[in-house]
């Protein structure tokens, strides 16, 4: 792409030339760029940027073939980090040339137990997460509910004991 200073200004047409070049996405030791990415046909910008933040910060993977071998599809169903992150990892995966022909399949194949295993799609292991969770929250609320009648019993008792002592 011709970035002409004088039509956009030398400042904006600097911008714009470090960004093409600057780290997209870096995965540990692996870095991308935005060249890196677009060779295997990937231009999801942001979701690159997440996978990059969510990867290094929660994470702490070593490089891609890290994240191939170690880290299993359930273990990125993670909030910010959805189907077209999982997209930009795949492209990561192609461009290190990691699982072949399909690196998305084989890396899910690797980390399932049977060999025939059905693959499914992220955004189910999400909602399978999400609906984890949201039991988690409904057991915690019913608890608390319980733990306040009785509390609620419990004082009534206590002021019906008071009540006859002092009458």
């Amino acid at each position: 792409m011709q970035l002409s200073d004088t039509v956009l200004g030398s400042r904006v047409a600097r911008t714009l030339r470090d960004r093409t070049s600057a780290a997209l996405l870096t995965i540990g030791s692996d870095v991308f760029s935005r060249h890196d990415l677009a060779r295997v046909d990937c231009y999801s910008f942001a979701a690159a940027a997440n996978l990059s933040a969510i990867l290094n910060r929660a994470l702490h993977v070593k490089n891609t073939a890290d994240v191939f071998h170690n880290v299993a599809p359930a273990d990125l169903a993670l909030p910010r980090l959805g189907a077209f992150s999982i997209a930009v990892l795949g492209a990561a995966f192609e461009a290190k040339g990691l699982g072949g022909d399909k690196p998305l399949e084989a890396w899910i194949r690797h980390h399932t137990d049977e060999d025939d295993a059905k693959i499914v799609a992220f955004v189910t292991l999400k909602k399978r997460d999400d609906g984890a969770a949201a039991e988690q929250k409904r057991a915690k609320a019913r608890k608390a509910s319980r733990r306040d009648q009785a509390h609620r019993l419990r004082v009534a008792r206590f002021s019906t004991r008071q009540h006859r002592k002092a009458g």
